[in-house]
């Protein structure tokens, strides 16, 4: 049984205690607020024939992290599922927008076509804007060229690009580890990754109206276990924090698929985008969000990564 209720658990204390019955809880919420733990819990009663109420042995075993790594390959295998259903798609819809771009080129050629060719030339920048469209839903074709990576440098980028744009009206927090080494990777498609988060954290407050807005980077090592990976290794961990609404609880799992958005304007495909990045530097995407406080975790490979 899922977060049971305390009076769950202490009637099944009761049962064990008085009547012998051992059980186990799974998935057991511990802690309150930021600190709840999710571990599973097991009461077994000891018999003892100098103790005639026995005594129960509490196992405790937190499954936070192995919850977390089911919950990313989970993430993975849908994500390469959905690519690989828009890539079909976008190939049968790329096909006929040729075909409809050509056609109003040629026609737009013809001697007696002038009167018609203003729109004409609607036709043919809606089909250029759908097929790009189109090739964003499938991810951007950029070639990764690796290069050393200062990560503070990009997200010092991002703070100033950022910060003008909001007019100073949001404080851009910083708690950086400066003893992390430079990691590998792509710069541009870093930089653009971590734009894309940071402009969905800042729309949130702005859009939110909410009192005394803060967005907030840190950088931390930490040591982690890979989805489908044997063993922990050394990551690099890039949180954007920021205090607005949170996200709705029916998006938290799906933010990072295309076309979904929780904003009226939005097209969807900023994190898509952002997801297939990460995902080409061996990394991965974590979320935790709450009304007040959203937290996304990029990690990145570093130090003893195979």
């Amino acid at each position: 049984m899922a977060c049971p209720q305390a009076s769950e658990v202490n009637d099944s204390l009761v049962d064990c205690v008085k009547l012998g019955h051992n059980f186990t809880y799974r998935e057991l919420q511990l802690g309150a607020g930021r600190s709840m733990s999710t571990t599973d819990a097991s009461f077994s009663k000891l018999e003892h024939f100098f103790d005639r109420h026995g005594t129960v042995l509490v196992e405790l075993a937190e499954v936070e992290q192995i919850l977390k790594i089911a919950r990313e390959a989970r993430y993975s295998k849908d994500e390469q599922s959905s690519k690989q259903l828009l890539r079909g798609l976008a190939h049968e819809i790329k096909n006929p927008l040729g075909g409809i771009k050509g056609a109003a080129q040629l026609l737009s050629k013809e001697a007696d076509a002038s009167v018609y060719q203003d729109y004409l030339e609607v036709i043919i920048t809606e089909t250029d804007r759908l097929t790009g469209l189109v090739d964003n839903l499938v991810g951007p074709n950029i070639k990764q060229v690796n290069e050393s990576i200062n990560i503070h440098r990009l997200l010092e980028q991002c703070r100033s690009l950022l910060s003008a744009q909001a007019g100073g009206k949001i404080d851009f927090q910083r708690d950086y580890d400066p003893s992390l080494p430079e990691t590998i990777g792509s710069a541009q498609q870093l930089y653009q990754a971590i734009l894309n988060i940071t402009k969905n954290a800042l729309e949130a407050v702005i859009e939110s109206d909410t009192s005394l807005p803060w967005v907030r980077f840190s950088t931390r090592a930490i040591r982690r276990a890979l989805p489908g990976s044997k063993g922990a290794h050394t990551m690099l961990r890039v949180r954007i924090e920021d205090n607005g609404p949170g996200i709705p609880e029916d998006l938290k799992e799906r933010i990072f698929f295309p076309m979904v958005s929780g904003r009226a304007q939005g097209s969807g495909l900023g994190l898509s985008i952002t997801q297939t990045i990460i995902s080409r530097h061996r990394g991965w995407i974590e979320v935790e969000s709450e009304p007040g406080h959203t937290a996304i975790d990029v990690m990145l490979p570093l130090g003893d990564m195979p």
